[in-house]
C-alpha cells in the first residue's frame, strides 16, 4: 500500500481498477524547406484543418447527445477557433516566409497563443489555454496521419491516470465506466477538473510523476475531498473508504431534500445562495444547484472570443438571453474586468512592470469610451427585461463610482431619446476586492446600491501574494485574519447603509469558511460549480449567533491555521 497527495479538484470517493492513459506523440519535423516544398506543406495544413474540422463536428453531435448543449458548446468554439482567418494567415505566414514546415508553424503559432493565455492572472481564462493546447495536438496528430486520441477503451470500473486530458480527449470517455481521475498536471479550474465536479466524479491533479509510479490494473483509491491517492489498499483501509463513500451518498440524498427551499440556519437566520456563471453556457447550474440568483455574471468571455470588441446589439443580446432565462431573478453582471495581465489584441494595452496592480478594471473606462459606453448602453437595455444589476470592479474612490453612475444616467437619457427599450433605474454597485475599498466601505456605500465581496483579488492584494505565484503559493489563504477583518468591516458598513453585500469569490464555496460568513451576516452568497447544495446543508447545520462569536475570535487570531483549529470546534 502507498499513499501520495496532489491537489483535490473534485469531491467524493473513488475505487477501481488503475487505466494508463498516454495518447501518441506527433512528430515535429524541424527542418527548413524548400521554396519548392510550400505548396505542398500548406496543402498538408489544409488538409489537416478539414480533418481536424470533422473530427469536432463528431464531437460536438457526440457530446450534445449524450450530456447536452453547454457541455458541447466547448468544441463549436474549438471549430470557430479553427477556422479563425488570423490562425490561418499567421500559419500560413510561418510557412511561406520563414520557411518552416507545417507541423512546425502549427507548433509555434500555438504555443504563443497558449502561452499568452497562460501569463493572464484570471484563473478561469488562464485555464483555457489548454483549448489552444488541444487544438494544436489535434493539428499536429492529423499532420503526422496518427489517430485522434481518445478514453473511449477505458474498462469498467477504471480509475484514469493520464499527464493531462484535453476536452477532445475526455468527450470520448464513458461516464458509466470511469470512476475517477489522476493527474499529473492541472488545477482547480482546467477543464477536467470542472468536468469531474459537473459530472460528480472524483479527481485529483497535480499528482507530480505519478505515472512512473502507478501500474494498469493496480486497485486506485481517490479520495477527492482530500487530494489523497492509495495504491493497492489493505482491506481495512479499503474498508474504512468504502463506508467513508456510503456515507457521502447518504450526504447527496439529504442535499438533494434542501433543493428548492432557503439556506436558513438553526436558528432561524436566511441567506440568498446565487452562482457563479462565465458565459450564457453556465446557465445550466441555476437550475441543477436551485440558486436563487447569479451573483456574477463575467463579461470577459464576450470580449476575450472576438478578434474585436463586441459591438452594443452583440452584448445586448447575450445579457438579456440570460436576464430572461433568470425569470426576475437578479443577475449582477461584473461590468468589463480586463487589464494589462489580460490584455486584448483590439486595444493599446501598455506593457506594465505589474499588470496585477496596473490599467486594468475601471481605469481603463475613460480611456476606452467606445468599449465602456458600448457595454453599459447593452446593460441598461437587457435590464428592462429582467432583474440586471451592474458592477464595478477595481474599485478604490468614490470619483470612481460617481463617473460610472453619471456615464449609465447619461446613457439613459440618450437611449429613452432614441426610443429604445431600458431600464433606467439599473442598480450600480462595486467589487470590493482591494484594501482601499474595504477601508472606506462607509463612504462607498453611500453611492453604491450594493456590495460584492471578491475574495480572490481581495487576498491577494492584502497578503500581497500574487495568487498565480506557485513558490509562494502557500501564503494565499483567504482564512489570514487581515483578510476576514476587512470583510467583516464591508459587511458592517453594508448593514449600516441599508445596502446588500454579498460574496462571489471562490471563498463562497469553501465549506471550512461557511461559518465565517454566516457569521458576518451577507445577505447572499454566490458560488462556483456545483457546490451550493453543500454550502446549503453547511448553513441547515449552524447558528448563526454561535458564528457571530466564531468570527469575533478568528478576527483577533494570529494567522490562518489559528482560524482553522477554530473551526474545527463548531459543527457544519
Amino acid at each position: 500500500m502507498k499513499n501520495y497527495e496532489g491537489l483535490a479538484a473534485s469531491p467524493g470517493i473513488a475505487i477501481g481498477q488503475a487505466w494508463i492513459f498516454r495518447p501518441q506523440t506527433p512528430n515535429i519535423d524541424t527542418r527548413s524547406i524548400t521554396e519548392d516544398e510550400i505548396k505542398s506543406e500548406y496543402r498538408a495544413f489544409r488538409n489537416a484543418q478539414a480533418k481536424v474540422d470533422a473530427h469536432l463536428e463528431a464531437l460536438y453531435n457526440r457530446v450534445l447527445e449524450k450530456q447536452g448543449e453547454h457541455e458541447a458548446a466547448i468544441f463549436e468554439s474549438h471549430r470557430e477557433l479553427l477556422a479563425d482567418e488570423e490562425l490561418e494567415n499567421d500559419i500560413q505566414a510561418l510557412i511561406r516566409d520563414e520557411r518552416k514546415t507545417a507541423t512546425a508553424a502549427v507548433k509555434e503559432y500555438l504555443d504563443q497563443v497558449a502561452a499568452s493565455m497562460r501569463a493572464l492572472e484570471d484563473e478561469y481564462l488562464r485555464e483555457r489555454a489548454a483549448e489552444f493546447e488541444d487544438l494544436q495536438n489535434n493539428l499536429l496528430l492529423a499532420l503526422n496521419g496518427l489517430p485522434f486520441a481518445s478514453l473511449a477503451s477505458a474498462p469498467p470500473d477504471s480509475v484514469i491516470f493520464a499527464e493531462d486530458l484535453t476536452p477532445s480527449e475526455t468527450a470520448q470517455l464513458d461516464v458509466e465506466k470511469v470512476r475517477g481521475f489522476v493527474l499529473e498536471h492541472g488545477g482547480l479550474t482546467s477543464h477536467v477538473a470542472i468536468l469531474a465536479r459537473n459530472l460528480g466524479m472524483p479527481a485529483v491533479m497535480g499528482m507530480r510523476n505519478i505515472m512512473n509510479e502507478v501500474r494498469s490494473g493496480i486497485t486506485a483509491l481517490l479520495d477527492g475531498d482530500t487530494g489523497k491517492l492509495i495504491l493497492d489498499p489493505d482491506d481495512k483501509t479499503r474498508g474504512l473508504y468504502t463506508e467513508k463513500k456510503a456515507q457521502q451518498d447518504a450526504q447527496k440524498a439529504e442535499y438533494a431534500k434542501l433543493h428548492g427551499k432557503p439556506a436558513t440556519t438553526e436558528d432561524g437566520k436566511t441567506f440568498a445562495l446565487y452562482s457563479n456563471i462565465g458565459s450564457p453556457n453556465d446557465l445550466h447550474l441555476i437550475d441543477e444547484n436551485g440558486s436563487e440568483g447569479i451573483g456574477l455574471f463575467r463579461s470577459e468571455f464576450l470580449f476575450m472570443e472576438n478578434k474585436q470588441a463586441p459591438s452594443e446589439d452583440q452584448q445586448y443580446a447575450i445579457y438579456r438571453k440570460v436576464a430572461e432565462h433568470m425569470k426576475g431573478k437578479t443577475v449582477i453582471l461584473r461590468l468589463l474586468d480586463i487589464g494589462g495581465d489580460k490584455p486584448l489584441s483590439y486595444l493599446n494595452f501598455p506593457k506594465e512592470e505589474n499588470p496585477f496592480l496596473g490599467w486594468r478594471g475601471v481605469r481603463l473606462y475613460k480611456d476606452n469610451p467606445e468599449v465602456f459606453l458600448s457595454q453599459i448602453r447593452a446593460a441598461i437595455r437587457a435590464a428592462a427585461y429582467g432583474d440586471l444589476w451592474v458592477m464595478i470592479p477595481m474599485v478604490i474612490s468614490l470619483d470612481e463610482v460617481r463617473w460610472v453612475k453619471q456615464q449609465i444616467a447619461e446613457q439613459s437619457v440618450k437611449l429613452e431619446a432614441e426610443g429604445r427599450n431600458h431600464n433606467p433605474h439599473i442598480k450600480v454597485g462595486i467589487m470590493i476586492e482591494t484594501p482601499a475599498s474595504a477601508l472606506i466601505a462607509e463612504q462607498l456605500a453611500q453611492e453604491a446600491a450594493f456590495f460584492s465581496i471578491g475574495t480572490n483579488d481581495l487576498t491577494q492584494y492584502t497578503l500581497a501574494v500574487d495568487r498565480g505565484n506557485t513558490k509562494i503559493s502557500v501564503l494565499y489563504d483567504g482564512l489570514h485574519p487581515a483578510v476576514l477583518r476587512l470583510m467583516k468591516m464591508t459587511c458592517d458598513a453594508g448593514r449600516k447603509a441599508g445596502i446588500d453585500v454579498g460574496i462571489c469569490g471562490e471563498m463562497g464555496g469553501q465549506l471550512e469558511a461557511t461559518p465565517l460568513l454566516v457569521g458576518m451576516g451577507f445577505n447572499e452568497i454566490s458560488i462556483s460549480g456545483k457546490m451550493l447544495p453543500a454550502v446549503k446543508y453547511s448553513i441547515s447545520r449552524l447558528n448563526a449567533a454561535a458564528c457571530r462569536e466564531l468570527l469575533d475570535k478568528a478576527i483577533a487570531a494570529n494567522d490562518a491555521e489559528a482560524v482553522r483549529k477554530l473551526l474545527q470546534d463548531i459543527k457544519h
